[in-house]
Parts: C-alpha cells; sequence; structure tokens
C-alpha cells in the first residue's frame, strides 16, 4: 500500500514538469527577435558588493560588447563593499572611456533598493539591469534590446544563463542541466504570453512602463517581470541573449546561492497571487503551474519518495537496496542529468519555503572569487 501511495504522490509532483516538457517540445517556439536598425540609449545599471577581483574584466566585457558604447550610460551601485571594489569601478570606467556615474549606498540595502535608486538616477527610457560578477555574449545586449523594442507590448526582457564555459566542476555539470530546461520553459511561456522565472544576470526594460522594482518581498528579476505582466504587458525570455555565471566551485557555497535564489523566487511567486485572476494565459495557465510547481511538488516528492522506499523495502527488501544504489550511481556519475537536477532542485525549493518571513534582501557573495565568501 505505501509503494502505491509513493508512487502516486510521485507521479503528481511531476506533473507541471510533463506538461512543460510536452509544450517545450510540441508548443510554439519563440520567433528570432529582429535585427536593430538602430541603437536606442539605454541606462546599465549594476550593483555591486565586494566584487574586486572580477570587476575589471566585467567592465571590459560590457565596452565588447557590439552595442555602442556612445549609447550607454552605466550606473554602478557600490552597496557598502569592504573592499576595493569602488575605487577599481572607477578607475577601470574612467579608463574604458564609459560614460559612468557612481552611487555608494551608505548602508547595505541588497538588489532591489539599489536598483530602484539606479533607476531614479538614470537618463535614459530603457534600463538594463545586470551583476556584477557575469559576463555576457558579445551580442547578448544588442540581442536584448531588440527584442524589447520589436512589439510595443512587450515591457521587459530576460536574458539566458549559462555557467561559464569550460567549466566542468560537478556543480556547473548540474546547473548546466537545469538551465537547459529551465531556459527552454521560459522560452515557451514567452511565446505563447509571458514569464515571471527571469535571470538577475541581463533583464532589460522600459522605464516608463516598469517604474520601480518591488523591494519588500522577492527576488529583482521576478519582480521586474510581474510588474509589466500587472500592467498588462509581456514579460518574455530571450534564449539569444546569452550570459554566463561563475558558479560556486563547491556544494556548500552553491547551496547557499540556491537557496537565496529558491526563497526569493517563492517569495515574488506569492507576493503576486491576485494575478492568478487576470483574463490571459499567464495568469490562467501557466502561473498556477508554477505556483503547483513551487509550492506543492517539493512536499508531493520528499513525501512520496519516503514512502516509496519504506514500501519497496518492506516488500521487496533487495530490490529497495537495488533501487537506492541505483539513484547513488546515477547522481555521482550522471550528475548533469535531468533526474539529478530535478532531485537537487527539490531540495532548493523545500529550504527555500523553509526561509519563508526571513529577510534575505541582503546578501553575501556566493561565486568564486579573491575575498568574498
Amino acid at each position: 500500500m505505501l509503494l502505491w501511495i509513493g508512487l502516486g504522490l510521485l507521479a503528481a509532483a511531476v506533473v507541471p514538469y510533463v506538461i512543460f516538457f510536452i509544450g517545450i517540445h510540441i508548443g510554439k517556439k519563440p520567433e528570432k527577435p529582429p535585427a536593430l536598425s538602430e541603437y536606442p540609449p539605454i541606462s546599465i545599471v549594476i550593483s555591486a558588493y565586494n566584487e574586486e577581483a572580477v570587476i575589471l574584466k566585467r567592465v571590459d566585457n560590457i565596452l565588447a560588447s557590439s552595442y555602442p558604447a556612445d549609447r550607454y550610460e552605466v550606473i554602478f551601485v557600490d552597496d557598502c563593499s569592504s573592499d576595493n571594489t569602488r575605487a577599481l569601478a572607477l578607475d577601470a570606467f574612467e579608463k574604458a572611456g564609459i560614460d559612468h556615474r557612481i552611487i555608494a549606498n551608505t548602508e547595505r540595502l541588497g538588489t532591489n533598493r539599489s536598483y530602484n535608486k539606479a533607476i531614479l538616477a538614470a537618463r535614459f527610457p530603457i534600463v538594463v539591469t545586470t551583476d556584477a560578477d557575469v559576463f555576457f555574449e558579445r551580442e547578448a545586449l544588442e540581442r536584448l534590446i531588440g527584442r524589447l523594442v520589436s512589439d510595443e507590448r512587450i515591457a521587459a526582457v530576460c536574458g539566458d544563463l549559462y555557467p561559464l564555459p569550460g567549466d566542468g566542476s560537478h556543480p556547473a555539470q548540474m546547473e548546466g542541466a537545469y538551465r537547459n530546461y529551465y531556459g527552454r520553459m521560459c522560452s515557451w511561456e514567452s511565446a505563447v504570453d509571458s514569464t515571471y522565472a527571469f535571470n538577475g544576470a541581463l533583464v532589460a526594460f522600459k522605464r516608463d512602463l516598469v517604474t520601480r522594482i518591488d523591494d519588500r518581498r522577492g527576488a529583482d528579476d521576478a519582480n521586474t517581470a510581474f510588474e509589466a505582466i500587472r500592467r498588462g504587458y509581456l514579460a518574455v525570455y530571450e534564449p539569444g541573449a546569452r550570459v554566463y555565471e561563475d558558479v560556486p566551485p563547491d556544494f556548500h557555497r552553491q547551496y547557499r546561492q540556491k537557496i537565496r535564489r529558491a526563497t526569493h523566487l517563492i517569495e515574488a511567486t506569492i507576493s503576486n497571487l491576485d494575478l492568478l485572476r487576470h483574463p490571459r494565459p499567464f495568469s490562467r495557465f501557466f502561473y498556477p503551474l508554477r505556483v503547483y510547481m513551487y509550492l506543492a511538488t517539493p512536499a508531493l516528492f520528499f513525501t512520496g519518495s519516503v514512502l516509496f522506499v519504506v514500501g519497496l523495502a518492506l516488500a521487496f527488501p533487495l530490490l529497495a537496496i537495488g533501487v537506492l544504489g541505483l539513484f547513488a550511481l546515477i547522481g555521482y556519475f550522471w550528475r548533469g542529468s535531468t533526474i539529478v537536477s530535478f532531485a537537487t532542485n527539490q531540495v532548493y525549493l523545500a529550504k527555500g519555503l523553509l526561509n519563508l518571513g526571513k529577510d534575505m534582501r541582503v546578501w553575501e557573495s556566493t561565486s568564486n572569487k579573491v575575498g568574498t565568501g
């Protein structure tokens, strides 16, 4: 009996993932963004805390973009770094000849509140928010803006996030498998209507449509998308605008990063449930799937797994040992598999649910950099 109940709960846990799997393969595909006929002026906003080990490379990365340097300004917000981040950033921007301004917070604010300060200071109607420790491909910014201005209904666009190329670490392999599936889910949602599962590494929005980011609860990326959707516009994912992050090299630091992200995403999900009443595909179909995925699936997965293993052990002890051994082998030798990525993600989501109510707006760096932790 326990065996079948466990199997039933596991089947219920994967329902939204199965639906997304089908949609990814046979559903509507996103259109390729048109090439820009002209480059609209944009304000690039970066919020940083203790990024002295990467900030010089980050400035070089922005300068190497195919987006003309005379068509953007950079607003750099230093969130009370205890290292030399601000001085290095100022020197790098000046040497690169990039139009820039430095905002120095007098207290730790976190990303959302830092971005809102910069949005008020931005000179241009299009704002791009991006992290200090990521690196986008040369044409990523151009493609991102191309998608944003391609349709007047689009208010916000997000880039596609992956681990740094060549990173063969166990955490990077698992993150790569997760990101590959995650990106295709978001692309399908975007092709039909909108997605709020944005990556904060690279986001662009029209400032007259997204006037501020909710800085009380949730992630800046998801809250940016929700603000666009709440106003009746589209928030879309652009897979052609690829950006790379330095995945934490060990599970302890990756765990902290993923828990923080999961907590913020769940907070944003819960804080916008009133949108379920809106008469559009996002609210009637995709948002309920995401709510199920983030709030119900972790409990169903872990309860079902325990009941299945116990039931199997009671009925077929040797088979239970074999099944557990098989999963252990899959986790070790096929660490980049979808199965391992799915199971690991349930751990992050479950912990994120337990963290609800905690103030996690202020972060500590978890990337692979000297002098941070």
